[in-house]
């Protein structure tokens, strides 16, 4: 058991690794190997998927790739390519190699999205059962990369529903690295509560992984749909912070999470 830093404080208990709930999905847009070696030591508890952004390792020496994956691996710590890598071998027919050669990389995982090219949703529950087929997380990105190419709330709805029921670990919800004007993002990064609500109709909110890279997107979905939310496109630097906003260890969720769980814990333990 590691001894953490003020250790003497109680704070409120969350779910252990591996995790299928309350998951934190990185984005990685070309982070050399000392750079990560140096984060994990301090923040890998906190990190459960690890995205190779878009088609960043495509240009990067393979043994280096390979290198990095296997110390993310050693951390228990999944790893995916970006969607726009499946979304491009697709379009050269190249699929399977992709996934083949995420096996040999050591990635467990991978992506699989249609946000930049037209990739019909039959075509993606063929390629949720083929990565099945190779033992690989499918996690499937529902969304478009520009906003007036976005979908309707209900088309949303829809293709999530799908999506799920042909085996996908997890849809992500679309936002992109800036966070805006996607998904059920406003221009200014703010989510639209009433889309929101239409997007997520009849759907569980654990089966959903929501892309939020701002601070206050992610304290949005936190409080609304608990502490074990799943949360993507967090920057690397920004595991550890995401982490105490899960625990209400900062002031945005301190009053929705932290009085209220560990106040009950200390109670368990008779000290309140």
């Amino acid at each position: 058991m590691v001894k953490r830093a003020f250790s003497f404080l109680d704070m409120p208990p969350r779910s252990e690794k591996p995790r299928v709930d309350g998951m934190t999905m990185c984005i990685d847009q070309g982070l050399g190997f000392d750079f990560v070696k140096d984060l994990l030591e301090m923040s890998s508890d906190y990190i459960d998927l690890w995205k190779l952004g878009w088609t960043t390792t495509q240009l990067q020496e393979l043994k280096l790739v390979k290198k990095k994956i296997s110390l993310l691996r050693s951390h228990q710590i999944s790893v995916c390519n970006g969607g726009t890598l499946l979304e491009l071998s697709e379009h050269q027919g190249k699929s399977t190699e992709l996934f083949r050669e995420l096996v040999d990389m050591g990635c467990d995982s991978t992506e699989i999205s249609s946000g930049s090219s037209d990739i019909s949703p039959e075509r993606i529950v063929e390629l949720i059962t083929e990565a099945k087929s190779y033992s690989l997380r499918v996690f499937c990105e529902v969304g478009k990369k520009l906003p007036e190419e976005d979908y309707e709330a209900e088309k949303y709805n829809s293709l999530l529903k799908e999506f799920i029921k042909a085996g996908a670990d997890k849809v992500i919800l679309e936002a992109r690295e800036s966070g805006v004007s996607v998904g059920v993002m406003d221009d200014k990064g703010i989510p639209i509560a009433d889309r929101l609500d239409k997007v997520l109709e009849g759907i569980d909110s654990r089966h959903v992984l929501f892309e939020a890279p701002k601070k206050s997107q992610q304290v949005f979905f936190l409080k609304k749909f608990g502490a074990e939310t799943s949360l993507g496109n967090i920057h690397p630097n920004d595991a550890i912070s995401v982490e105490t906003l899960r625990r209400g260890m900062r002031g945005d969720t301190m009053n929705d999470f932290y009085y209220v769980i560990a106040d009950r814990h200390l109670k368990k333990q008779g000290k309140r």
